[in-house]
């Protein structure tokens, strides 16, 4: 899978450069309708129909807006610079069928942030990954819908790699994450760093994972040292057909810390709604609420699951009280 990513997003770079033409021939703001065409310069006049090719008419820094609302996807859109795509109020749609396929793929320099805002990323049930970080200093997705995404070795919603040595910082709001993974792996969200030593750093804000096979996970298990740093916030993982909210890394791998604050971990049909697993995993609950999962609450492997004692965990067929380490506030 990350072998996938890393052959894609080379080729969007050549692509860049092979169609992008003169910077001077290149928009500040480039703009995608549903009646429009790819051989248009995707002026508002003028727009693009894809949005694969309004990046390649749009100066890195720029924007990419919708018209109205339409399917602005078909293929893999790969974005290398910085750029804002930004359809909020048209909910514009990004349909990708493409299978064992990744729909949106992040290779960007390190100093790059790219802003993806209000559009409905749909895999069809057959693709693979909905958006791959894989470089990048900053990725903000706003206000979208991100389903679908059920085949391969993947099945994830979003995948971030966190690929080099610049840390780099993911931020999701407003979105929600549903029928994502297969009948064994996959699902919402999932934070596997792939560089030794490296840094995530990861916000999820009113973020909703729901029917996939996990609902939100950290993995430091592919990767020597490191950390990821996450906070979850005003969240829900339910309904997922395994974990809730995982944390899982090794003796050598990526130190994980989380804090989960205002959130719901519920009715997952199997595994935790909250877990720690594995020596370097440290999870804080705050404020949040842990029911109607088969089990509530873990920690096993030495990992460390702290609570503020202002929770709400009940419900569950085994609560797990007894894994919570009480912390004071402060």
């Amino acid at each position: 899978m990350r072998n996938t990513a890393s052959l894609l997003a080379s080729l969007g770079v050549l692509l860049a450069f092979a169609y992008a033409g003169p910077a001077w021939a290149q928009n500040a703001r480039s703009w995608v309708a549903s009646d429009g065409s790819d051989a248009n310069p995707c002026t508002r006049a003028n727009p693009c129909a894809t949005f694969i090719h309004a990046l390649l008419k749009t100066n890195a820094g720029g924007e990419i807006n919708c018209v109205d609302q339409g399917d602005y996807g078909g293929n893999d859109l790969f974005i290398n610079k910085s750029i804002t795509i930004d359809c909020e109020g048209v909910q514009a749609r990004f349909g990708f069928a493409g299978v064992a396929a990744i729909a949106i793929v992040v290779s960007a320099s390190p100093t790059d942030v790219v802003v993806l805002r209000g559009i409905d990323i749909y895999g069809s049930g057959v693709a693979d990954l909905g958006i791959d970080f894989a470089g990048g200093a900053a990725l903000h997705i706003e206000k979208c819908i991100i389903r679908d995404f059920a085949t391969g070795s993947g099945g994830w919603g979003i995948f971030d790699e966190a690929a080099g040595a610049t840390p780099s910082v993911l931020f999701v709001s407003d979105t929600v994450l549903e029928n994502n993974g297969t009948a064994s792996s996959g699902g919402g969200i999932d934070i596997q760093p792939i560089t030794s030593g490296s840094t995530s750093k990861v916000v999820l804000n009113r973020v909703e994972a729901r029917n996939n096979f996990f609902g939100i996970k950290a993995d430091g298990t592919m990767v020597s040292g490191g950390v990821i740093n996450m906070t979850v916030r005003d969240s829900v993982s339910s309904g997922n057909a395994s974990n809730g909210i995982v944390g899982i890394t090794s003796a050598a791998g990526a130190a994980i810390v989380m804090m989960i604050d205002h959130s719901a971990s519920s009715h997952n049909a199997a595994g935790f709604g909250v877990l720690a697993d594995g020596p370097n995993v440290t999870i804080r609950l705050a404020s949040s609420s842990v029911a109607g999962n088969i089990f509530g609450v873990g920690a096993g492997l030495g990992g460390v699951l702290q609570s503020y004692g202002t929770n709400e965990i009940n419900g569950n067929s085994n609560d797990g009280i007894a894994a919570l380490t009480p912390i004071s506030l402060h």
